[in-house]
């Protein structure tokens, strides 16, 4: 056999080995995390704990309360989908879990409402030697039921058989690459073991390479700098717009809106929030700032409105939206729902 394909045969073994290892490690972000979570609430954006609240078992993520359902691959790579913080069905969750036990994210909903996410390990983790040992013997047992064992014997001959052949085919090449390095080539005067052309790896008096101190306390990462857009679809319990009025004059913006009518038994009410609709030249579409809170009794809001034309024909200021935020009472952790509607600046 060539040496050419001696290492294709040992590539071929090295592939079946990891193909079955590589899934206990990922299973060594296995453990119970404390999960936080952003959104954009009553009070502007909100951060949100859930102690033991994310769950990673053999690469497989889930949750308590039960929500989530997901998966981590072994480079830490998390995806998991679950009920949207702002009431949606569902939203989907991405990011990373590192191997000191911490992780972040973010997750965009069916509305397309966003938000970050973090997870800090709390118990659990760490590679499970122990698996990989045997997912190691098992991965050989073929060979073994080809000899006409079964059971753990033909996994451990199997293995036996396996190796002792990587070994002499490894001794075999090793030799041969250095009869044939022999013949030809100059040998490096720094390096007596290599030849012309070669580099070693690391050079001596090298840094050794460390890895950050684990952070030791969850943090949620910054939360977008725009607010989420409400509803635009109907939901149960809840009423289909706010019916909301404006009046436009003396370089003033008066906007009012009706009772709502909803079911208090599933939803609470939060308040509302008033959001600008503005252009600052980054864009042909208008950028949006909250820009008042009110209280759930509220039915009128009164701004300023100062229509000019440096970034948009249409006037910088398009017009200003406002959101009732609804708390869903069953929910936990809590989730908001956000019903609005915006009016627009007349042109002039």
């Amino acid at each position: 056999m060539s040496i050419k394909n001696r290492f294709h045969l040992m590539f071929i073994c090295v592939l079946v080995t990891f193909s079955t290892v590589i899934p206990v490690f990922a299973a060594s972000f296995d453990g119970t995390y404390d999960y936080a979570y952003n959104l954009n609430g009553p009070n502007g954006w909100e951060e949100l704990h859930v102690d033991g609240g994310f769950i990673v078992r053999g690469g497989f993520i889930s949750s308590n309360p039960a929500a989530f359902s997901g998966t981590v691959d072994s480079s830490g790579n998390v995806r998991f989908t679950g009920p949207s913080p702002y009431g949606s069905p569902s939203a989907t969750f991405t990011g990373t879990i590192s191997s000191d036990g911490t992780g972040e994210g973010s997750y965009v909903d069916s509305q397309g409402l966003r938000g970050n996410w973090a997870v800090s390990r709390t118990s659990g983790g760490g590679v499970d030697y122990i698996s990989i040992f045997y997912n190691f013997i098992y991965t050989f047992e073929f060979v073994g039921e080809f000899l006409g064992l079964s059971g753990r014997m033909a996994a451990i001959v199997g293995t036996a058989i396996t190796v002792a052949a990587g070994i002499v085919l490894v001794t075999v090449a090793v030799a041969s690459a250095t009869t044939r390095g022999s013949k030809g080539g100059t040998r490096s005067k720094e390096y007596p073991g290599l030849r012309r052309g070669e580099y070693m790896a690391s050079q001596p008096g090298e840094p050794p390479r460390t890895q950050g101190a684990p952070a030791s306390t969850i943090g949620v990462p910054p939360p977008p700098q725009s607010p989420p857009i409400g509803i635009t679809t109907p939901v149960q319990g809840l009423p289909d717009r706010l019916n909301l009025r404006s009046d436009w004059a003396n370089q003033r913006a008066s906007l009012s809106w009706n009772e709502l009518q909803y079911d208090g038994g599933m939803y609470e009410l939060q308040g509302f929030e008033v959001t600008q609709l503005y252009f600052d030249g980054s864009s042909t579409s208008s950028s949006r700032r909250v820009i008042d809170r009110l209280g759930p009794d509220s039915r009128y809001w009164n701004g300023p409105f100062n229509q000019t034309y440096r970034w948009n024909t249409g006037g910088d200021i398009q017009g200003y939206r406002v959101d009732a935020l609804f708390k869903e009472i069953r929910s936990d952790p809590p989730r908001y729902l956000r019903i609005g509607e915006t009016s627009h600046a007349p042109y002039s």
